[in-house]
């Protein structure tokens, strides 16, 4: 009876806090009965939406593991209607796991299955892949276990009438999308072989992280009715992934298996304002993210680390105490959740301005913020490879951003921006402008109408920053890098992530004294050092800021960097496999330059650019090191140190305009400058490796034989220096 009147006295409160509960609340098996795919939606019996939510258990073999009929009567009374029943496959600590003991956990996974039932629970039985254990992250390494395993489970459940189960036959695999599809389509016929129509949930690529690649690579067609694809989400380390969940939404039957409002670790801080905006995704049925999900969070146990539910022992009487900033409990927060309230997405409060200046001082080495950039833009982002995001010519080249007519969502945008008086704002955009809008959008994007500008490239896509920044992810994500092992571990920076050839950054900078900076960097193993001269290159309207340290006064010398391979680890107990732990500090290199430098040509804030040429991901903060005063012959300089140039000056910056036709191009082109006077012209590939020069006057026809990709077309004259992209078929 206690019991009983507590909850009700939580239930009050939510409500007064949020003025509504969830109208899936207090429902379960009794009510909805065995699940179905209506479309991309979760149903009921009859084909009305439903909505799971409930806890994760640790591991099932895990000392503190807090399982049985008690239990889930618990979670029941906290305002559950699912368990997911976590099961790792190759651990032997702690007892050992599955493979160790697969008949203990056989057992223990059927009586589980009969105790949720009787207590008109649902449950999901998992197949835990992560590479976290001893597996590679490839659930084909023990595919033979997890087809006789499922065919086990699920035939227990035909021959007892056990319909109230969900399978997720793979869960935080790192192997690929294709190696994950190729073995769910294996697998899922030793359930549907006793159970035709069982709810089968497969996990995606990266830890469950890449939900949009099964957009474009569907599970085959015969199991529609059968698959949904897992999300997880860790909402102090992933915010930025909010804009594929979302967009996945529209395409996918989705179910967040896993999600924590800490740190993808188990370790804080608690993120209550990231972990809202994930619950009111989920119960959003606007047409930019049309279905309810489905969720369970991790974790119900004892184990005393952030993301647990319990600390010592797993009773009420044992609730975690941790909080966030603000004091906010969060096993309070937790019930909440689960006892309905409703979290609307445009109710929140808004969130601080970021910062945008790094600073180079020349007294001690600086590590740079990625976050803190002005705008960006990409080539073909990871995220839109295989979607219809793009405008293609006939020949397959991208042209631009489609948004004719697409509704986007530009509340992400706008309420970072600025602040949002009333309802979301989902607007339609044309030609990369708004064109229909809410008129609650107060923003100083407009255009010269007075219309909000869309300016992310990404759909909405959001980036949430390392120093409470929140900003438009346009084009090139980034993560945190938490750099264990090395002097700078648990600070606040970012790494590169999902970066391809031809995205780049422009940033403001504040130096504080002109000069070489030695480049070096904290790298986490994911970096695969591709390119021997680099993949990242420091641009500004002066042109190319990178030196070789045996030949200062050259700008031609250096044009790219990257670092060596991360092997060997800061923190010596950690495997480079496990690359989010795996740091190293490193001098930047380019081909034989063992070192690199970057030349800053004045003192006080100035705009440069930073491009890529290859995957950079996993680069994490730079660390810019005063190295010596500038050579006077530098050209960054004194242009190109003749022709009477005073020092500093640069003659004629209009003089590098130029024009490229045809552009795309299948053989020939033609470079003509605006001005007729004699300029250089050279042609860098992807991995800055210069593949065209010559001398013009006015202009020029280049016919070369050039393999079909990106190009980036630079043009130099009396020190000014000008580029454009090229795109050969």
């Amino acid at each position: 009876m206690k019991k009983t009147l507590l909850l009700a006295l939580f239930t009050s409160f939510a409500f007064a806090l949020y003025g509504t509960i969830s109208p899936y609340q207090d429902k379960n098996y009794a009510d909805w009965g065995k699940l179905t795919l209506v479309g991309n939606q979760l149903s009921d019996k009859n084909g009305a939406p439903v909505q799971l939510k409930g806890w994760s258990t640790f591991s099932l073999h895990y000392k503190g593991y807090c399982g049985g009929e008690g239990q889930w009567k618990m979670m029941k009374d906290y305002g559950a209607n699912i368990v997911r029943l976590a099961m790792y496959i190759d651990d032997p600590n702690d007892g050992g796991s599955y493979l160790q003991k697969p008949d203990y956990f056989k057992n223990l996974i059927k009586q589980s299955i009969a105790e949720t039932k009787a207590l008109n629970m649902y449950c999901i039985v998992d197949w835990h892949t992560t590479p976290d254990s001893l597996l590679s992250g490839d659930p084909n390494d023990y595919i033979a276990e997890s087809k006789d395993f499922f065919g086990e489970i699920s035939k227990y459940c035909a021959d007892n009438g056990y319909d109230n189960v969900l399978y997720e036959i793979c869960n935080e695999s790192t192997c690929g999308w294709s190696n994950i599809k190729s073995y769910a389509e294996e697998v899922i016929p030793e359930i549907t072989a006793n159970q035709p129509d069982a709810i089968i949930i497969v996990g995606t690529d990266s830890w469950c992280q890449k939900i949009m690649e099964p957009v474009s690579s569907p599970i085959k067609n015969e199991f529609k009715k059968n698959v949904m694809y897992s999300f997880h989400y860790d909402a102090c380390s992933h915010y930025s992934l909010l804009g594929d969940f979302r967009n996945a939404q529209k395409h996918l039957p989705v179910f967040v298996s896993e999600w924590s409002a800490v740190h993808f670790n188990g370790d804080g801080p608690f993120c209550k304002e990231n972990s809202d905006e994930l619950i009111s995704n989920c119960e959003n049925t606007s047409a930019v993210a049309p279905q309810v999900v489905s969720w369970c969070i991790w974790n119900w146990s004892s184990k005393n680390e952030a993301s647990s539910f319990f600390t010592d022992y797993c009773a009420p009487s044992s609730l975690s105490k941790y909080t966030n900033e603000s004091g906010r409990n969060y096993s309070d927060y937790v019930i909440e959740l689960m006892i309905g309230g409703f979290f609307p997405i445009c109710c929140l409060p808004p969130y601080r301005p970021w910062s945008t200046i790094n600073t180079i001082p020349s007294t001690e080495a600086s590590l740079w913020h990625w976050d803190y950039f002005d705008f960006g833009g990409e080539g073909i982002a990871y995220h839109d490879e295989n979607k219809d995001a793009w405008k293609i010519d006939e020949n397959g080249v991208v042209l631009g951003y489609r948004n004719d007519g697409e509704e986007v969502d530009v509340f992400s945008l706008a309420r970072k921006m600025m602040w949002i008086d009333n309802n979301c704002p989902w607007s339609i955009v044309e030609d990369g402008r708004v064109v229909a809008f809410d008129s609650t959008i107060a923003t100083l994007w407009k255009d010269e109408n007075g219309n909000p500008t869309y300016k992310s490239l990404n759909a909405g896509r959001m980036y949430n920053g390392t120093d409470g920044s929140d900003r438009p992810d346009e084009g090139v994500d980034l993560y945190y890098a938490n750099m264990n092992g090395t002097d700078h571990e648990g600070e606040k920076y970012s790494n590169i992530g999902n970066v391809e050839a031809g995205e780049w950054i422009n940033y403001t900078v504040n130096v504080e004294k002109p000069g070489y900076y030695k480049i070096r960097g904290i790298i986490s193993s994911e970096y695969k050092a591709a390119n021997k001269n680099g993949e990242i290159s420091i641009i500004s309207e002066h042109g190319n800021h990178l030196r070789s340290t045996s030949v200062l006064k050259e700008d031609d010398v250096i044009t790219t960097f990257g670092f060596h391979k991360t092997t060997v680890c800061a923190d010596s107990t950690v495997a480079d496999s496990i690359y989010w732990n795996c740091w190293a500090e490193s001098d930047a290199i380019s081909g034989d330059n063992k070192e690199v430098l970057c030349a800053f040509e004045k003192a006080g804030e100035q705009k440069i650019t930073i491009e890529f040429y290859g995957d950079a991901s996993g680069v994490g903060p730079l660390i810019f090191e005063w190295y010596k005063d500038l050579d006077p012959e530098d050209p960054i300089v004194c242009g190109d140190c003749g022709g009477g140039s005073l020092p500093g000056a640069v003659d004629d910056v209009d003089a590098t305009k130029f024009s490229i036709n045809p552009n795309p191009t299948s053989g020939e082109f033609t470079v003509t400058l605006a001005d007729n006077v004699e300029a250089s012209v050279e042609v860098v590939n992807m991995a800055g490796q210069v593949v065209a020069s010559q001398k013009i006057v006015g202009s020029t026809t280049i016919d070369k034989v050039l393999p079909a990709g990106v190009y980036t077309v630079v043009v130099k004259s009396n020190g000014a220096v000008s580029t454009q992209k090229l795109v050969v078929k």
